[in-house]
């Protein structure tokens, strides 16, 4: 009986009817969606057996053809034979179909596709420059909003409103003449706690563009100033030549002074005035000064005609300074009256013969030695110590010293061309780049190279258009804190003799000087 009973009622299952979907006409037969708009579609479901799921989702264009969107589901554990719901979706550009399905109690389900004929683009709205925000504003000033909208379709109307302590303003309409390509422009006073100005723009099928310019707070009068683009501190001072700063001030009321001063070396310099804008509580200015080596920060102040004075102080991050250039350094192997072996960057006449050199051993940088009969290489007078293979080529070229002063010199460097050599003209600059393109990890763009904690001292592979590194710096335990990049021009070796032409760049502090004292050897032959 219990067999029996079972497949009688599974029969009874089969014959019932399925679950119906009844939408009105209204929402089936559709002209067009705007995108962006928000769709709501009232669903109404009978189910003899009850409804056990109400689902939809969307189809989507894509370049391959269709996509499906993530499915919403309404689900039913009590199983109403009727049921009301609203299908609630937002409209997006790649919009082709929404498919709305029910499953009974028995899974047996029913579906409806709803197609518009048309998706149609809403209007793009921009604000000006990107800018849709401002941290403040002062109370009872004029403030202006301006952006463009491009609309496919005619644009009906552009309107904007406030929001002050949370409500919304009526509307006010913003005119315009072409119905597809506008400029606008809104212009409001400025009340206490008013925290936006929402921009709407309607093309005629009723497809919107919606966005808020956001105030951060209405303050009482006052002087702001700012650097362009926001920054909160110089990045880069350069020594010795014309800087611009530029920024913007905002105030209150009229702006009746303005000037910067330089801090150097501690202490602030006079003041030096600042051109008022023509529109004179709200303007960009630009200033100019000559770096200097010491700069620490830049001071702007301002003064209103509501006697409200800011100082704003702009810290320095970086001073670069000019490298020094020396060209045309010709060094030779051969020894002799006249015939330059040595080159020192901190010592005049900077190139040195075996006459001369060793009156200014402490001050010798590097030298082009003959370290055999088919090896020649650019070496500093330390080398020396390192075995005696260079001890023995050193020799001729160090009569009567008694010290030998270490200079780090690299094997040349890939990212040294002749290129990247002509573009370093500043201290900063050239450490920038050899972090960069020599220390940092290959997969950085680097060449893995750590230029601080090597001790080498010797470059054995001279090639015209080759680039190396020289340095100053501690030498046990190594640590090379300063440092010099060197071009090869011209080189050759004929009978014997090598020499070639280079070009040297160094920071401008004598850092031969500076470091003798922890890296000097003594030289006894």
């Amino acid at each position: 009986m219990a067999s029996l009973w079972l497949s009688g009622c599974k029969k009874d299952e089969d014959q019932l009817q399925g679950p119906v979907i009844t939408i009105s006409d209204e929402y089936l037969n559709v002209e067009g969606y705007n995108v962006g708009e928000e769709i709501s579609i009232p669903v109404h479901i009978e189910a003899v057996a009850g409804v056990k799921r109400l689902a939809y989702y969307i189809i989507y264009n894509n370049a391959n053809g269709t996509e499906s969107g993530t499915p919403t589901y309404i689900d039913n554990t009590d199983y109403p034979t009727s049921l009301d719901e609203d299908v609630v979706f937002t409209v997006e550009a790649n919009f082709r179909e929404l498919v709305i399905i029910t499953f009974d109690k028995y899974h047996k389900n029913t579906e409806v596709h709803i197609s518009p004929e048309n998706v149609r683009s809403a209007p793009i709205l921009e604000f000006k420059d990107g800018i849709d925000s401002r941290e403040s504003v002062f109370e009872n000033k004029k403030l202006t909003v301006e952006g463009s909208i491009t609309s496919e379709y005619d644009l009906e109307s552009v309107t904007f409103q406030t929001i002050v302590d949370g409500t919304a303003s009526p509307e006010t309409s913003i005119a315009f003449s072409n119905p597809k390509n506008i400029d606008f422009a809104a212009t409001v006073v400025i009340p206490k706690n008013m925290t936006a100005i929402v921009i709407k723009a309607k093309n005629s099928f009723g497809g919107m563009a919606v966005d808020t310019f956001k105030i951060g707070t209405v303050v009482d009068d006052d002087v702001s100033i700012a650097m362009e683009g926001g920054a909160t501190a110089v990045p880069v001072v350069y020594a010795g030549v014309e800087n611009t700063l530029n920024g913007n001030v905002y105030s209150g009321s009229d702006v009746t002074s303005l000037t910067y001063a330089l801090k150097i070396n501690g202490v602030y310099g006079p003041e030096n005035n600042i051109t008022i804008g023509d529109v004179k509580d709200e303007f960009a200015f630009s200033l100019k000064f000559n770096g200097d080596k010491g700069t620490e920060a830049i001071r702007i102040t301002g003064m209103n005609a509501g006697n409200k004075t800011r100082a704003t102080e702009f810290p320095v991050e970086k001073v670069y300074n000019k490298l020094v250039r020396f060209t045309n350094i010709q060094l030779t192997t051969e020894i002799g009256p006249g015939k330059n072996n040595w080159f020192a960057a901190y010592q005049a006449p900077h190139v040195f013969d075996i006459n001369t050199a060793a009156a200014q051993q402490l001050m010798l940088d590097i030298a082009l030695v003959k370290y055999s009969s088919t090896s020649f290489r650019i070496m500093p007078a330390a080398v020396f110590a390192a075995g005696t293979a260079y001890a023995d080529a050193m020799a001729p070229y160090m009569v009567g010293f008694t010290n030998a002063t270490y200079t780090l010199v690299t094997a040349n460097r890939p990212a040294i061309t002749p290129a990247a050599f002509d573009n370093l003209e500043w201290d900063g600059q050239m450490m920038e780049f050899l972090d960069a393109k020599v220390r940092a990890p290959v997969a950085q763009g680097g060449e893995n190279y750590n230029f601080y904690k090597t001790n080498r001292r010797t470059n054995s592979d001279l090639k015209a258009g080759s680039g190396f590194i020289i340095g100053w710096g501690q030498w046990d335990p190594i640590s090379n804190q300063a440092f010099g990049i060197v071009m090869v021009r011209e080189y050759s070796v004929s009978n014997g003799v090598a020499t070639a032409t280079l070009e040297i760049k160094v920071p401008e502090v004598d850092n031969r000087t500076k470091y003798n004292p922890v890296s000097l050897f003594d030289y006894n032959p």
